[in-house]
């Protein structure tokens, strides 16, 4: 096992965007005011990554924007696939139901 460890935002780097002092303050929000703040996330259970979140950044978001457009988005992907196993449980059981009728049909 490997001594190396990927970068966090606050670890003492170094990442990309250790030279943007605004995205530090931006992404030191997110995670202090935000996410542990608002959402009462204790510090360390959710692990920020300067290179998942600088695109929110320079698209003018908040850092409450952002997060909520990231829990937005993992809520629109859970129901996407309860919808697809529900549309999967569906086809089986037709599927299941077609074989039993001709099961019971050539009896």
């Amino acid at each position: 096992m490997s001594d190396q460890r990927i970068p966090n935002w606050n670890d003492g780097g170094p990442t990309p965007f250790d030279e943007d002092a605004n995205f530090r303050e931006w992404i030191n929000t997110l995670d202090e005011e935000v996410i542990q703040g608002e959402y009462g996330y204790e510090p360390g259970e959710f692990t920020i990554f300067a290179e998942h979140w600088h695109e929110h950044y320079t698209q003018g978001l908040t850092p409450a924007q952002s997060f909520k457009r990231a829990l937005d988005a993992f809520a629109e992907d859970r129901r996407q696939q309860a919808a697809a196993k529900a549309a999967d449980w569906e086809r089986i059981k037709a599927a299941d139901a077609a074989s039993l009728a001709r099961y019971n049909g050539s009896n």
